[in-house]
């Protein structure tokens, strides 16, 4: 058996085991999406609603956001997820008044939030 055909029945074992184990994740991943094409949002049930405007950061003055009228800072992981569930970089943002679902941290910053469509806003307020 020469190296060449040891290598190439190598690869192709290796690309098959690549194959199978990437189908459960694939099979699972296709569970969460129920309509094609319409990203999946998960927005926790006890995440208040708010209109978020980010402060624009300077040098002197860390990132901040005002949710309705309190200013709370930023916890170092923020994620602003826009309504496709992409993420958004809060500088982008900054000084735009967003409709939005938020979680504090631990130390009352902001960790997460999910801008929300008109429809969202009308479906939370009429359930609250």
């Amino acid at each position: 058996m020469s190296l060449r055909f040891s290598l190439t029945r190598q690869s192709v074992f290796l690309a098959v085991v690549a194959a199978a184990l990437a189908l459960p994740g694939a099979a699972a991943l296709a569970q969460d999406v129920p309509v094609a094409g319409t990203p999946v949002r998960v927005i926790p049930a006890d995440a208040p609603m708010a209109r978020m405007v980010m402060a624009m950061p300077t040098a002197s003055t860390p990132l901040t956001a005002k949710l309705d009228s309190k200013t709370v800072a930023t916890a170092p992981g923020l994620r602003v997820f826009s309504t496709e569930t992409q993420l958004l970089n809060p500088v982008v943002i900054a000084g735009k008044k967003l409709p939005v679902r938020y979680k504090l941290d631990l130390y009352g910053q902001l960790q997460t939030a999910w801008v929300l469509t008109d429809a969202e806003v009308k479906e939370w307020k009429a359930s609250h």
